[in-house]
């Protein structure tokens, strides 16, 4: 096994943990893992959207709407969330949770988690990206990602887990006039 390779939690169609598997092992159009999905927002409401490196194994040269990743063995959902967040943009904030939804797609199938957090560079210092990762930081509103008239290659994960959060908002509360 790689020495830095990570060991990723596997679980079922229902989420339930079956076990683990080292990275390199993994198929990800098969197996069913857990991923965290953190909306960055900044202080005029906009996404911190990350574009990928391009030696990234999955959809590289795309942007990732959200910081995260796979939860790793022994990790829950918010321990992962926080390391992804350090480890990808070099700060931490409070997570706000957005709820569990489930995603596939080619090469993918994923009970992921969403959590929201607001990022302010007097508060937090400057972001330090992830060299191997992100190549840059861009920033969007969530109108313009999800209209995506400029064409541009979000990854596909990242993507739905923004569609759930939209669509979340979009719900009436259950004590609003239907």
């Amino acid at each position: 096994m790689p020495v830095n390779d990570e060991v990723i939690t596997l679980v079922d169609r229902s989420n339930k943990v079956i076990g683990d598997v080292p990275r390199h092992l993994m198929n990800f159009g098969r197996d069913y893992h857990r991923v965290t999905y953190i909306l960055v927002f900044n202080q005029a409401g906009n996404l911190l959207v990350q574009k990928r490196t391009d030696n990234k194994a999955f959809c590289p040269g795309f942007f990732g709407v959200t910081t995260g990743g796979v939860v790793e063995k022994g990790e829950s959902y918010i321990d992962s969330a926080h390391r992804e967040l350090q480890e990808e943009l070099g700060f931490d904030a409070p997570l706000e949770s957005q709820g569990v939804f489930f995603t596939e797609g080619e090469g993918f199938k994923i009970w992921g988690k969403i959590y929201t957090c607001h990022y302010d560079a007097t508060i937090h210092g400057e972001l330090i990206l992830q060299p191997k990762e992100v190549a840059s930081v861009h920033e969007m509103s969530i109108d313009s990602i999800l209209s995506n008239t400029d064409k541009l290659p979000f990854t596909p994960d990242s993507l739905s887990a923004l569609e759930h959060y939209a669509n979340k908002l979009t719900q009436p509360k259950s004590d609003d006039p239907l």
